[in-house]
């Protein structure tokens, strides 16, 4: 089956409207990666189905669409979304983009994005789309101050970011992060997006002291808050200078 071409035109309609998990590959025709990429998306089409005639028997929460976006004749989208990087791989749950994938992974990686979107939707446990390194969302009935306690007291440092979905300068901070943690896979984070998780950024202010900013790094380890910034001043290099000023474990 082949994967749904979307345009500006028909991005209100097949994706913004639709209740269910939309999957939005941007890429060009001069871009290499998104080449490759390209029978990747043909596969999550066959399991998952591209078209907006979605499968029959599912709740609309359910449905998962699987599109692709030419950068090159669609700015409209690309600019409203601050895409800068190709390929760059937006999920939409109800409208909302919940997830950000930039650069050519390999199928798992979008299988487990999907995945975990469609559990949390279903109320089936499993692991949240907002998880990341180890440190995933607390279980149902932990209260956001009693979450934000925990990642205060971790015994190993925890990178936080606050991330707003409808922010560009949130996605330029996220880009800065995303490339720092690749650069250091051992890093534990925590992802916390404030539309989705209101409360528990409110929390964190409460336990850190820190007035709440957004987007927002908070490097946390025992207790304490060991470094923090916002806005334009989260970059790879002053994350990086961060955890180089980190004591020695014990």
């Amino acid at each position: 089956m082949p994967v749904s071409i979307l345009t500006d035109a028909a991005f209100a309609a097949d994706v913004l409207a639709f209740p269910g998990l939309a999957v939005v590959d941007i890429w060009a025709e001069w871009c290499t990666p998104c080449r490759a990429l390209a029978p990747v998306f043909e596969t999550l089409a066959e399991r998952y189905g591209a078209s907006p005639t979605d499968r029959a028997g599912s709740t609309p929460s359910e449905q998962v669409r699987i599109l692709k976006l030419d950068a090159d004749a669609n700015p409209e989208v690309v600019t409203r979304y601050d895409v800068r990087a190709l390929p760059t791989v937006l999920l939409f749950q109800g409208g909302v983009v919940v997830e950000r994938l930039t650069g050519a992974r390999a199928l798992p990686a979008y299988i487990e994005a999907i995945e975990a979107q469609r559990a949390r939707g279903n109320g089936t446990p499993g692991p949240s789309p907002i998880a990341e390194r180890g440190v995933t969302a607390a279980p149902s009935g932990t209260t956001a101050i009693e979450e934000a306690r925990a990642l205060m007291n971790r015994h190993e440092p925890l990178l936080v970011l606050k991330h707003s979905n409808s922010c560009p300068v949130s996605f330029t901070a996220k880009r800065q992060y995303d490339d720092f943690l690749a650069a250091h896979p051992d890093v534990a984070t925590r992802l916390v997006v404030v539309q989705q998780e209101r409360a528990l950024s409110q929390a964190l202010e409460t336990v850190s002291g820190i007035r709440h900013e957004s987007p927002q790094a908070l490097l946390l380890h025992a207790g304490r808050v060991l470094w923090h910034a916002s806005h334009g001043n989260i970059t790879v290099s002053r994350l990086q200078h961060a955890f180089a000023q980190l004591p020695p474990l014990p």
